[in-house]
């Protein structure tokens, strides 16, 4: 066979083949779950693990993360009497990819670090307590006695300052005695303090073992209302891994339409499997307890989990501006998490390269079957010039 001949099938399987491998290539690219399908990750809460968390847990031991192609380790955050953990922190620095935060996230976006992904509480879990028998019932009420007053950067005290503020009441005239989070109860007992800002997480129900009678307010009722737990990322992240983003995000909210539809199931796994550092005596109780705070904080199913509002986003992040937490603001539309965009923008690039795709293959193909075409006339031709040669 003569040499060309042999060029020209090697140059046209090699046309096949590469038409193959671009469209096995678009495949993998098409199908986020199998490209990132071994994606081991790490969740950092920001507090100890306790049904505040029960969501991710759930997703987990649902095997949500699993059929999204995800390997999760869940990571909590420190005890009480432990130095604090920082998500964001451990996202920087490359120990974990997702985190758990509250308000504090708008600070971080300000200076252009974290990304919202989904708040799992329509509300806070800040509330100012008092013993039964005082009345400060409002901000304007603390003015006339002792108050606990947590460190600058814990959150609850931020949105303690955030409801002076709406209410025209300066911080500092405020008879401040300094106390930490798990000492807030026990400055409350010995009259210490008259009233401290706390989480209905723990201390409502740590007052009730004790036999402590408190009331409570709740800073919202003074100024815009705040977001409670939300789970959050890196813009960096999401631009690099935009597919795994968004299957950890519909997973995670998977596990906690779980955990709210199931609240004994998760909590009993929960005191099964999970250390509940709470400094309480009955972990059984209290843990049922938290399953209601949860319903209550989620406002769930009024609310669809992981619903954010904008424009409610701007006036928290108002407020923060107006206490000099935040000095530039944050640019909301980077911060908030757009999941229609996201899933609109990745169709898009599909569709960018089917269209790609298709351009190639009609290239490639063409060209095949133009070489193919004009080898076959020179085949005539040389089987032609073989019979004249022969007959001649």
């Amino acid at each position: 066979m003569p040499r060309w001949v042999t060029i020209f099938a090697v140059l046209s399987a090699l046309g096949l083949s590469a038409i193959r491998a671009f469209w096995l290539a678009l495949a993998l690219t098409a199908s986020p779950r199998a490209a990132d399908a071994a994606d081991k990750l790490v969740l950092q809460l920001h507090r100890a693990a306790q049904f505040e968390f029960a969501g991710y847990y759930a997703a987990q031991w649902r095997g949500f993360y699993q059929a999204a192609g995800l390997e999760v380790e869940i990571n909590p955050g420190a005890s009480p009497e432990a130095p604090s953990i920082d998500p964001v922190r451990e996202i920087v620095e490359g120990r974990a990819q997702f985190g758990t935060g509250s308000v504090q996230l708008l600070m971080q976006a300000a200076a252009g670090q974290s990304l919202l992904l989904a708040p799992i509480f329509q509300q806070s879990d800040a509330r100012v307590y008092y013993r039964a028998s005082g009345d400060f019932s409002s901000p304007g009420a603390l003015l006339n006695g002792r108050i606990g007053r947590l460190p600058p950067n814990n959150v609850l005290d931020l949105e303690l300052r955030t409801a002076l503020y709406a209410e025209a009441i300066d911080p500092d005239k405020l008879r401040s005695l300094s106390t930490e989070p798990g000492q807030a109860l026990a400055d409350l007992a010995s009259h210490r303090v008259d009233a401290t800002v706390g989480s209905v997480w723990e201390l409502p129900w740590q007052a009730r073992e004790r036999g402590i009678a408190l009331k409570a307010f709740n800073p919202a009722g003074y100024r815009v209302e705040y977001y409670g737990d939300s789970l959050f990322t890196l813009q960096r992240v999401a631009q690099t891994h935009s597919g795994m983003v968004e299957r950890f995000r519909e997973a995670s909210l998977k596990g906690w339409a779980f955990a709210l539809q199931h609240p004994d199931e998760v909590a009993a796994r929960i005191l099964a499997e999970l250390r509940v550092e709470a400094a309480v005596s009955d972990a059984a109780s209290f843990t049922r307890y938290q399953t209601e705070v949860a319903r209550e904080l989620a406002r769930y199913p009024d609310v669809p989990l992981g619903h954010s509002n904008r424009e409610r986003w701007g006036r928290i992040q108002q407020s923060l501006v107006k206490i000099g937490e935040i000095r530039r603001p944050a640019d909301l539309d980077a911060f908030l998490y757009n999941p229609n965009a996201a899933a609109r923008s990745r169709n898009d690039g599909r569709a960018a390269i089917i269209a790609a795709a298709a351009a190639v293959t009609l290239l490639v193909g063409g060209g095949f079957l133009w070489r193919w075409g004009r080898g076959a006339h020179l085949l005539k031709q040389i089987r032609r010039m073989s019979l004249q040669r022969r007959f001649a």
